[in-house]
């Protein structure tokens, strides 16, 4: 019976100290909260990274100092890009551009493929350019459509095959150097002697469609063309 006795009390004992003084009114177990991604956006984690002499040092002075820098966790849109693909759209305008000035200048200088010059980049459609005559579709669309625009170029098909000389060791003439040159800032504009592209040649056109206005539109004198926007 002694022992009976030991045994509840160490079990009343044991059981007292498992309570607390907490009551009884201890609150719902809350569920675990976990913020929403906001729409069209993604999570870009925190890191940390060096700044200072790895960045460009233009001047050559080599003095800039380094530290690290650490960045917290954000949002930001899904279609943004990297710099390495921004820096490829940016050459492909830039080569595009260049490529459709090589050829007016071939094409107002009458120089064709085979001249060994600013020939080799003339438009396809050029007038002894020897290439694979046209197909009837494309003969109608360079009848009816090119040159409808404010240069009277458009539509004209550029010489992709031949590539790009950037070194100018290997211009082949006079016409290309012209076209090379003013691509470049002018030489009073050139910090430290170093010519770069200018900018302000780099045009590209945005086109964009408004899908939803297009599609609530009841006024029968709007066309399609009407939500159809270009920048520049």
């Amino acid at each position: 019976m002694k022992k009976l006795l030991v045994l509840v009390a160490v079990v009343a004992f044991l059981a007292s100290c498992g309570k607390g003084d907490r009551g009884m009114v201890v609150g719902a177990k809350g569920k675990k909260w976990h913020p929403e991604k906001p729409y069209g956006m993604t999570l870009v984690p925190g890191g940390a990274f060096i700044m200072g002499k790895s960045d460009d040092d233009i001047a050559a002075t080599r003095n800039a100092p380094t530290k690290t820098v650490t960045v917290p966790s954000y949002y930001m849109d899904e279609t943004e890009i990297t710099n390495a693909e921004y820096r490829q759209f940016v050459h492909w305008t830039r080569d595009s551009l260049f490529r459709t000035n090589l050829a007016i200048m071939a094409d107002d200088n009458g120089a064709t493929p085979g001249d060994n010059g600013i020939g080799e980049f003339a438009f396809l459609d050029a007038e002894g350019a020897g290439n694979d005559p046209l197909t009837p579709w494309e003969q109608y669309v360079q009848d009816n459509y090119v040159g409808l625009g404010p240069t009277g170029y458009e539509g004209r098909k550029l010489n992709h095959d031949v590539d790009l000389i950037w070194d100018t060791e290997d211009i082949p003439d006079e016409f290309y150097a012209e076209v090379y040159d003013q691509m470049y800032i002018p030489f009073d504009e050139a910090y430290n002697g170093e010519r770069t592209i200018d900018t302000e040649k780099i045009i590209f056109t945005y086109t964009s469609l408004d899908l939803n206005a297009a599609a609530r539109n009841r006024d029968p004198n709007k066309t399609r063309k009407d939500f159809i926007s270009q920048v520049p």
